[in-house]
């Protein structure tokens, strides 16, 4: 029975993330493309590679989207967004797409990999100590990220309302769809939010 649903925008990151259940022992399988039949899923945990980090963002919110509403369909409920570290790709788009296509009012969203020196600190995303503006994926030939402000990344490509999310905290009730970004600057910060958002 499929209980989880992790929709990755390319073949590493589904790969990166599908091996953690794997080597837990719970069975999981990778897929590319957005033709999946969720019925037919004999895995615990489904990765998709959607294959939509070099897409323009229109289409990769199709794509999302889709995806979403179809495994609902099929009774599919935990759905989890992974994105790059380095925040390269179709952030906004992608994070509104799933926040649209399931009907929620709130999604959170939490850019930091401590174990890798990757962290958000009062909204801004640092890798080894730097913006990410500045870092070398700043220059990424591709996908160069032009923004370390996460609020102001997710605006180039979507209007959805945005909160910063300060460590320990939660996010404000609101009355508009949001994506609570989370700052976190340590593996003890992202459990607490794990635990938090899990409640």
């Amino acid at each position: 029975m499929l209980l989880l649903l992790i929709l990755a925008d390319d073949f590493t990151g589904a790969l990166d993330t599908g091996v953690q259940f794997a080597a837990c022992g719970i069975p999981t399988r990778v897929v590319v493309g957005e033709q999946v039949d969720f019925a037919a899923n004999d895995a615990a945990v489904l990765v998709v590679d959607t294959e939509t980090r070099h897409l323009p963002a229109a289409e990769a919110y199709a794509v999302i989207a889709k995806l979403t509403r179809e495994a609902m369909s099929a009774g599919v409920f935990s759905i989890y967004k992974k994105t790059d570290s380095a925040l390269r790709g179709n952030i906004g788009a992608e994070l509104t797409a799933m926040l649209d296509a399931t009907g929620k009012s709130l999604l959170s969203f939490v850019p930091a990999f401590p174990q890798i020196n990757r962290v958000t600190v009062n909204g801004v995303h640092y890798i080894e100590g730097i913006p990410v503006d500045r870092s070398v994926f700043g220059s990424d030939p591709f996908e160069p990220v032009t923004e370390a402000n996460v609020e102001k990344l997710i605006h180039q490509q979507c209007e959805t309302n945005v909160q910063t999310i300060s460590a320990g905290h939660t996010p404000d009730a609101c009355q508009e769809k949001t994506i609570a970004v989370y700052d976190c600057a340590s593996d003890e910060e992202l459990k607490g939010i794990a635990e938090k958002s899990s409640r």
